[in-house]
């Protein structure tokens, strides 16, 4: 759940270094690569073309050494020979082997598609799926992370639909697809990620699901162009509201868009690369990349200052995101959901979160039941029910937290505000006590999958008239610091190796050194 970074133009070992050293090079966060196509010699014979990525295992080893992982790009598409596109070709001709031994839909019938004319792996036929892992292997192998898989599927109903089992339902053709490759994947790795669409109006003109839910771990909406109207912002908004009304469980696009805007000659819109940033820094799913400039630091000092502490929030909240999806995965609440004004969003019941669709510096909040809390300052409170049009500057999203809510953070520094550089290495456990008595999970990150017994830590938080108390109960033991709003007021306390532990914090600041924390045997 770490940031992506990726572009689109020149795809190279260079310039893809380029991404991942600028990236350390002026302290940002990444996860992963996406190395989009081409990167292989042919389409989809996983086989990497060493002029544009000499070495790949070494890269690939490289990126994992400073905890970097690498995800490719791949379709279902098996091309002939002739049709290289923009790929250097190959001189084996999988196109040929698959259709003599009966392993593509419609009897091999070439199809054109974005990157050529080429057929369909019939994924009834068991034969065809086991040679097309064969060929995956060879990707597989080299210890790459994960697939950003392309919907080229969905051009499967303006075929002849024909396959081992005979004619069968676009429907079903595109939940083999997506769910062979994110199934296969997790046999390599445990958690092997698939980067899938959700809804995608760009390309298909269609609010309908691509991907089944039960194979879509992150999901993009498309392919839209650099610009607030007219296939930009606004159709990635569309799309994204679409796909959380469907059920998906976690949703982003692609930030600044996708594709080149004709009327902004390549060059992104500096605002709306902000905004679109602050968006998708506040869901699980960061992904910057695509054509023309994406590196934030080749904008103004001031744009990127303001992006690069969305970065760093994003890769804070990653324990609250994992522990909400964990939860979600358990049917016990939802990870993303619309909220009830335009183009709104809750994180879990905790943060409420409205997209900028335009250039105004403001815009209309309609909240929830509960108390709510300015996000950027805590002192401004919200009544749940009400619409208010409240100001956003440019270096602030509009974004609020629920009085009762628990926030888990992975604080590195003071990027964001949270801690500084001594918070490294430490839970931080954000608390914001309401009236009632609330809790939440926390589930470690350390381990995947998540173990009940191991990984589940309760916290519970109860206010009283003079008090408010703070139980933790189970998980590992984890220097842990409690950071509370109370009274319009931080109270911060550090706990070495806390688990199953007891904090008692005074309304009032007391003249007695520290609040009381009791160990429970």
């Amino acid at each position: 759940m770490e940031p992506w970074i990726w572009e689109d133009d020149v795809n190279t070992a260079p310039v893809v270094w380029d991404l991942v050293n600028g990236c350390k090079k002026h302290d940002l966060p990444i996860g992963a690569v996406l190395l989009d196509s081409p990167w292989s010699t042919a389409y989809n014979n996983f086989i990497f073309d060493e002029v544009r990525y000499p070495d790949p295992r070494g890269m690939i080893d490289a990126w994992h050494k400073i905890g970097v992982r690498t995800v490719l790009w791949m379709t279902h598409m098996i091309n002939t020979r002739q049709d290289k596109s923009d790929a250097r070709g190959s001189e084996e001709d999988l196109y040929a082997a698959g259709k003599a031994r009966g392993y593509f839909v419609n009897d091999g019938q070439v199809i054109r598609w974005w990157k050529g004319a080429g057929a369909m792996i019939d994924f009834t036929n068991p034969e065809a799926v086991a040679w097309w892992h064969r060929l995956m292997d060879r990707a597989l192998a080299l210890g790459i992370d994960g697939w950003k898989v392309d919907g080229a599927a969905e051009m499967f109903y303006r075929t002849g639909r024909k396959t081992s089992r005979g004619v069968i339902d676009p429907r079903e053709y595109l939940d083999l697809y997506y769910r062979d490759i994110f199934h296969y994947g997790r046999r390599w790795k445990p958690d092997f990620v698939t980067m899938v669409r959700s809804v995608d109006i760009a390309n298909s003109h269609s609010d309908q699901p691509h991907a089944p839910f039960d194979a879509a771990p992150l999901t993009w909406t498309g392919d839209q162009r650099h610009s607030w109207t007219g296939k930009g912002l606004d159709e990635a908004a569309r799309s994204f509201f679409r796909a959380l009304d469907l059920g998906y469980p976690i949703v982003s696009s692609d930030t600044g868009g996708y594709q080149t805007d004709p009327a902004h000659r390549k060059v992104m819109p500096r605002l709306l690369f902000l905004r679109w940033a602050q968006w998708n820094a506040l869901t699980p799913f960061f992904l910057n990349g695509g054509h023309d400039e994406h590196r934030p630091w080749k904008f103004d000092p001031e744009f990127f200052k303001i992006f690069r502490r969305y970065m760093w929030l994003h890769h804070e909240l990653v324990p609250f995101f994992y522990s909400q999806s964990v939860q979600a995965s358990l049917r016990e609440g939802k990870l993303m959901h619309a909220g009830p004004g335009s183009y709104e969003f809750l994180l879990g019941d905790a943060l409420l979160v409205g997209v900028m669709m335009n250039e105004k510096p403001e815009r209309d909040i309609t909240f929830p039941d509960g108390t709510w809390l300015d996000y950027w300052d805590n002192r401004i409170e919200y009544c749940g029910g009400e619409t208010r049009t409240v100001a956003v500057p440019e270096d602030c999203s509009p974004v609020f937290v629920k009085t009762g809510a628990i926030i888990p953070l992975n604080v590195e520094n003071d990027a964001v505000g949270h801690g500084s550089a001594a918070s490294r290495g430490w839970r931080t456990i954000d608390i914001y006590p309401g009236s009632t008595p609330t809790q939440a999970v926390i589930w470690d990150t350390a381990h995947f999958p998540p173990s009940l017994a191991r990984d589940r830590t309760l916290v519970e938080c109860a206010p009283g008239a003079k008090s408010v108390t703070i139980r933790l109960t189970g998980g590992p033991a984890r220097d842990t610091i409690l950071r509370v709003w109370l009274s319009g007021r931080r109270v911060e306390k550090r706990l070495t190796r806390a688990r199953n532990v007891t904090v008692e914090i005074m309304r009032e600041p007391s003249r007695a050194p520290g609040a009381a924390a009791r160990r429970k045997s």
